[in-house]
């Protein structure tokens, strides 16, 4: 016959509280098992997206017209095109433009301006295509390699002036005439000039093509008073008056003819 001897009252707990802790080292080896399985999974996600942006067809030109801000820079005109998957184009480094546009596609659908007193402004219109859609947008801002625009996308150069500068078309008007160009003659951001007396050394009476159709640019200086537009047909319309030809006010102060710029 066997006998089943009771273990002493003060030996129970103690089997007890070491199979309770058997039993949360069990559980908490399989809590950090799940936590190191969980890690590495997150850890390879984490290397799989550093540096690797999926990329984003896209084909892109990008128009900025200087207008009048800074002392003898009387319009000012930079085109650029890009390319993505595969990269290429005219700005600084293609590549990076592209990741830059498929971290962050609003920098060409939406992007926003920069302003600083004093400084250069601009015109940019960005037209073509970003991953099958089409773009059309355009923003006013100052040259200033804070706009994303320009910094991301690689538009300025090393010391922040802006790349790809054209040559500017010239167009000329003489004094108290009006003179139409053809479309396609002058483009926004060229130079108009009127033509005035021989031997005059003060400022020069120019002004830039405008951005938009329809938009007019006016400019005066001593000779007199120039304005530029753009048709709806593209077409540039030049006028430049004579400041002796110019009306007075009641008060004696030169003012423009009713109806002019025709």
């Amino acid at each position: 016959m066997t006998v089943h001897l009771p273990l002493p009252f003060s030996l129970d707990p103690l089997m007890a509280e070491a199979k309770r802790r058997a039993r949360l080292r069990r559980v908490l080896v399989a809590l950090i098992a799940v936590a190191v399985i969980a890690a590495g999974a997150v850890l390879r996600v984490e290397l799989q997206g550093s540096g690797s942006v999926a990329p984003m067809p896209a084909n892109l030109t990008v128009l900025a017209v200087g207008n009048e801000g800074m002392v003898g820079q009387i319009g000012q005109r930079a085109l650029f095109h890009l390319r993505c998957d595969p990269a290429g184009g005219n700005v600084a480094q293609p590549a990076t433009a592209c990741a830059a546009i498929a971290a962050q596609p609003s920098l060409v659908t939406h992007p926003k301006p920069v302003y600083n007193l004093g400084s250069d402004s601009w015109y940019f219109t960005i037209t073509g295509s970003l991953n099958g859609k089409r773009v059309h947008v355009g923003v006013g801002g100052d040259w200033m390699t804070q706009m994303a625009l320009i910094d991301k996308l690689g538009l300025a150069g090393p010391h922040g002036q802006p790349l790809r500068l054209q040559r500017l078309r010239h167009g000329f008007v003489g004094l108290n005439q009006t003179h139409r160009f053809a479309p396609g003659v002058l483009r926004p951001g060229d130079l108009v000039t009127c033509r005035v007396p021989h031997g005059y050394q003060g400022v020069q009476l120019a002004t830039s093509v405008p951005v938009h159709q329809g938009l007019e640019r006016w400019f005066g200086a001593t000779p007199g008073v120039m304005a530029v537009r753009v048709r709806p047909d593209g077409a540039v319309i030049a006028s430049c008056l004579a400041r002796n030809q110019l009306p007075l006010s009641k008060r004696g102060r030169t003012r423009l003819p009713h109806g002019w710029p025709p």
